[in-house]
């Protein structure tokens, strides 16, 4: 009987084990630049703007970068990306993990596995900081590029990740910067 049992156990989990999350399981925002946005920001470019356009250019490991926060007028966990490396999705609506992280001030680490981005990028979303170090409810997406040929694991671009977000703070002196006009 003992087993017998065991043989079932093991079996069942086998089959656990062996069933792995696919992609489209996991929920994620609309981010084309036709999807309809929930936000509307100035007409000019805003700080967080300018900050992501100056990493964007000095960090050539990176793929891309989008920033997400709730403006004025946004209520309960209605989040958008208010700065990104694709401003055509500007205003569009922010993923679930990147309101869990603008949230709650947790980093997260998406090697994209199940997805075609897999083995080609690594994606840190990591809560943005101010310049005192205290925690601001916006979410930063790091896009890192990666390659099978570096041998880097997922988690080896959460320093790196960490990084940039620790010199960018010391630009952010509260969340209200975020919006102002870039100067």
């Amino acid at each position: 009987m003992r087993i017998k049992l065991r043989a079932v156990l093991a079996t069942a989990l086998i089959g656990v084990v062996a069933a792995p999350t696919v992609a489209q399981d996991i929920p994620r925002a609309a981010s084309t630049p036709q999807t309809a946005k929930n936000w509307r920001g100035p007409t000019g470019k805003i700080k967080a703007q300018a900050l992501v356009d100056k990493l964007i250019a000095g960090h050539k490991e990176i793929m891309s970068i989008t920033m997400h926060a709730q403006p004025d007028g946004l209520t309960g966990d209605a989040y958008t990306m208010i700065a990104g490396s694709f401003p055509d999705r500007i205003g569009n609506t922010s993923s679930p993990g990147d309101i869990i992280t603008a949230k709650k001030g947790v980093t997260q680490v998406e090697s994209k596995w199940g997805t075609p981005d897999y083995g080609k990028k690594v994606s840190i979303v990591i809560p943005l900081k101010d310049s005192a170090g205290k925690y601001l409810p916006v979410a930063m997406v790091i896009a890192f590029h990666q390659s099978p040929a570096t041998r880097k694991k997922d988690t080896d671009f959460m320093q790196p990740g960490i990084a940039i977000r620790d010199g960018l703070s010391r630009q952010i002196p509260n969340l209200a910067s975020l919006y102002a006009p870039a100067g």
